[in-house]
């Protein structure tokens, strides 16, 4: 589903009970993101060293296709990322203005 999608989904929810449960998932969903950016940062900087030590015994375009290939994966997580948080800031509203 388009992330619009979702932010005007949630606008139209006014059940302080599901906006609470919507807001714990993405919490669960961000921390899981962030581990696998972490991740995908990782295994570039072992990688990288692997290269430093082994340049002269590897093929670099492979390893470089390898590392930039993993490097997209991160991005993409990261806007993945964005979205979710984006989403989480309209979801904190919506609770702050269901309290009241």
């Amino acid at each position: 589903m388009l992330e619009i999608e979702k932010i005007n989904r949630i606008r139209g929810d006014n059940n302080l009970s599901d906006l609470l449960t919507k807001y714990e998932e993405a919490i669960q969903e961000e921390n899981i993101l962030i581990q696998r950016i972490g991740l995908c940062k990782e295994i570039i900087n072992i990688i990288l060293e692997f290269i430093s030590n082994k340049a002269d015994a590897i093929h670099l375009p492979t390893a470089e296709d390898i590392v930039t290939a993993i490097h997209t994966m991160g991005q993409d997580l990261d806007t993945e990322l964005l979205h979710l948080q984006l989403e989480m800031g309209v979801l904190e509203l919506k609770i702050k203005s269901l309290r009241v």
